[in-house]
C-alpha cells in the first residue's frame, strides 16, 4: 500500500473518519450554509444489490456507518454533496455482507451530529442496482485516460494480487469506491485475456470497517497444493492495518475470496507482503516491506545520515500458513527500498543459462544481485534514469509464456476547476515487459510495452515535424529519434514529453504520457497538468531531430 506525501494524498496512516464537528461547521460557513446541525439516520430494505450514494469532489468527508440493529456491519468515508454542489454517484455492493432482505440502519460512525446542508444528499441514499450509478458514457469522458485501464468510479492506485489465471490477467489494486481521492481501501478488480482490453469485475477485497482496511501485497498460484486446499488454489497476500499481513483465496477464478483460519500469518512493523515459490529449496519465500531495526539495517546506514531503517525483509514458508524470517535487504539509498517490494529472477538476453535477481521498491528503482533463498546480494544498483510520475507497480505471476510482466500505478492530476464532477482520477500504465541486457556500464534492466499494444495503432499520422500538428487532440504513439543523446525538449498533445537520450518511443493519453528512452533504459511518466488541461499544443523544441513517426491509437474501452 502507498503512501504519497503530496497535499492531495493523504499519508498512509491518516484515516478518513468523521470530520469533527467544528470542522464541518465551518466548511458549510465557508460554503454560505447555516451553521445548524442535526442527527442524520434512515432505515433501508435491503432489496437491491447496491448502496447508492451521492459524492462529492474536493471536499472533506464524514464516516457513515452500515448497521444490522446495532451492529456495525460497515463504515465508510463519504463527502456529501452540499447545496448546489456538483456530484455524482457511487454504487457499493450489498451482496458480499449478506444483508439481503434484512433492513439497515444507515447512520454516522458513533453518532455525530452533521451539517443540516447534508440532509438532502443524505435523503438521496438508497438501496438500489449498480444501473441506477453508472452511465454509459462513463468510459467516454474526457479525462478518462483512453488505451491505459482504470477504475470505472472512484479513485485507484497500487496494482496488486497480479495473477495470470483460467486463461486471464488478473489486475487488483487499491481502491476508493466513494470518492475520487485516497481512502476507504478496497481492491478492486480488472480482468483481461489480452492485457490491453479490460473489464471490471466486482470488489474482490472490502475493508473490514474503516479501522482495518486493505492494503498492497501479490498473487500467486499454489501449484504444489502446500496449503491443502487443491492444486493450482489461487491465493493473495495483502496488509490488513488491523491485524498484519494475510492471506486469502479463491475457489471462483478469483472473483471473491476467502481468508486463511491462520491470519495473520505475519505481525511486525511494515506492509506489502509478495509470496514466490523458489524451487531450489521447495519452499515459498515472502518478500515484505519493513521498517524494524535489524542487523541489516545496523550494517548498512541511510547515506543520508538519518535513522532510518527501511528494508525488504525476507521469510519462508513449507505450507503457506506458518513462516520464519531468514533476512533482509536494505540499501544506503533507502528510497529504493521503500514500500511494495518487487523480487523476482530474469534471464540474462543472449546468455544461455545465465540469470540474475532484480529487487525494488515502489520507486522501481531496480537492483541486481544474486538471492539464495534467504537474503539477496546486491552486485549493481540503484539503477539510475527517469521515472516521473509512476509508482508501486506490480508484476504478473504465472504468465502462461514465462514473460516478467508488470504494470504501475500513474499518479495523474484532478481536474475539478474544469469537470467539477469528475467521476474517476488516477490511472494505470501499459502492461510493461522486463528484460536484463548486458550494456557497456554492465547489467541494466530494460523495459518496454509488451508486443500486444501494437494492436492499439492505427494509421500513420506523421513522419516529419512539418506533419505534428495532425497529433494535435489524438491518442498518439511516436517513434522519435535525435542526432545526438542529449535533453530533448517536446511537448505532445499538451503535455510534456521530453526526455534524455537519443531516441524515444512515446505513448500520449489524455491525462499522462510514457516515455520509453533508448529502447527502454530509462522510463518515465508525466501527467497533465491541471492548467493545461485543454492544452493540444504539440511541439519539438530541440533540432537534429534524425526520424519521426506517429501512429494514431484506438480506444479500449467498449462504446456503449
Amino acid at each position: 500500500m502507498t503512501t504519497y506525501h503530496h497535499t492531495h494524498f493523504p499519508s498512509r496512516h491518516a484515516r478518513a473518519l468523521t470530520l469533527g464537528l467544528t470542522a464541518a461547521l465551518a466548511l458549510a460557513a465557508t460554503c454560505g450554509y447555516a451553521a445548524d446541525v442535526v442527527v442524520l439516520e434512515k432505515q433501508l430494505k435491503v432489496d437491491g444489490t447496491h448502496l447508492i450514494v451521492p459524492v462529492a469532489n474536493g471536499t472533506k468527508g464524514m464516516a457513515l456507518g452500515i448497521y444490522e440493529g446495532d451492529k456495525l456491519v460497515q463504515s465508510f468515508s463519504v463527502a456529501l454533496p452540499g447545496e448546489n454542489q456538483a456530484s455524482w454517484l457511487a454504487a457499493y455492493p450489498l451482496d458480499h455482507f449478506g444483508l439481503n432482505g434484512k433492513t439497515i440502519r444507515l447512520a454516522p460512525v458513533k453518532g455525530a451530529k452533521q451539517p443540516d446542508v447534508w440532509k438532502p444528499s443524505f435523503d438521496l441514499i438508497k438501496v438500489g442496482a449498480a444501473s441506477d450509478a453508472l452511465k454509459a458514457d462513463d468510459y467516454d469522458q474526457p479525462y478518462r485516460d483512453q488505451f491505459h485501464p482504470s477504475t470505472r468510479r472512484g479513485w485507484n492506485n497500487d496494482p496488486n494480487g497480479m495473477v495470470f489465471h483460467g486463461g486471464k490477467y488478473h489486475l487488483y489494486y487499491q481502491y476508493n469506491p466513494f470518492g475520487i481521492g485516497w481512502g476507504n481501501m478496497h481492491w478492486g478488480h480488472l480482468e483481461s485475456t489480452d492485457l490491453l482490453h479490460w473489464e471490471e469485475k466486482p470488489i474482490a477485497l472490502f475493508q473490514k470497517t474503516l479501522r482495518d482496511a486493505m492494503y498492497s501485497g501479490g498473487g500467486f498460484l499454489d501449484k504444489q497444493n502446500s496449503a491443502g486446499l487443491g492444486k493450482d488454489t489461487f491465493f493473495v497476500a495483502f496488509t490488513s492495518t488491523g491485524r498484519g499481513e494475510c492471506l486469502a483465496y479463491s475457489k471462483d477464478g478469483g472473483l471473491t475470496f476467502e481468508e486463511l483460519p491462520e491470519n495473520p500469518i505475519l505481525k511486525h512493523a511494515g506492509r506489502d507482503p509478495v509470496i514466490f515459490w523458489y524451487a531450489p529449496e521447495q519452499k515459498w519465500v515472502m518478500a515484505v516491506y519493513d521498517e524494524s531495526e535489524c542487523a541489516e539495517t545496523k550494517a548498512t546506514p541511510d547515506a543520508s545520515g538519518k535513522v532510518n531503517h527501511r528494508n525488504i525483509a525476507f521469510y519462508e514458508s513449507k505450507n503457506l500458513r506458518q513462516w520464519a524470517r531468514t533476512g533482509a535487504f536494505t540499501d544506503p539509498d533507502r528510497k529504493a527500498v521503500y514500500e511494495c517490494p518487487n523480487l523476482f529472477e530474469l534471464p540474462i538476453a543472449g546468455k544461455a543459462g545465465e540469470s540474475r535477481w532484480i529487487l525494488f521498491g515502489a520507486q522501481n528503482r531496480f537492483i541486481i544481485g544474486k538471492f539464495d533463498g534467504k537474503t539477496f546480494t546486491k552486485e549493481y544498483g540503484p539503477q539510475p534514469g527517469q521515472r516521473g510520475n509512476v509508482y508501486a507497480a506490480q508484476s504478473f505471476s504465472d504468465t502462461p509464456d514465462g514473460r516478467r510482466i508488470q504494470i504501475g500505478w500513474v499518479r495523474t492530476q484532478s481536474f475539478l476547476k474544469r469537470y467539477p464532477d469528475q467521476i474517476v482520477s488516477q490511472g494505470f500504465t501499459l502492461p510493461q515487459e522486463f528484460t536484463l541486457k548486458e550494456t557497456n556500464e554492465g547489467l541494466r534492466v530494460f523495459l518496454q510495452p509488451v508486443k500486444e499494444a501494437e494492436q492499439l495503432r492505427g494509421e500513420i499520422i506523421a513522419t516529419s515535424i512539418d506533419g505534428l500538428k495532425s497529433c494535435e487532440g489524438q491518442l498518439t504513439e511516436a517513434f522519435i529519434e535525435f542526432e545526438d543523446s542529449n535533453k530533448h525538449e517536446l511537448i505532445i498533445n499538451g503535455i510534456d514529453a521530453s526526455f534524455t537520450g537519443r531516441s524515444a518511443r512515446i505513448f500520449t493519453d489524455r491525462t499522462f504520457n510514457e516515455i520509453y528512452v533508448d529502447s527502454g533504459l530509462n522510463y518515465s511518466v508525466n501527467p497533465r497538468t491541471a492548467v493545461n488541461v485543454d492544452s493540444t499544443e504539440t511541439s519539438v523544441k530541440s533540432g537534429g531531430v534524425k526520424s519521426l513517426q506517429v501512429y494514431r491509437l484506438k480506444t479500449i474501452w467498449k462504446k456503449n
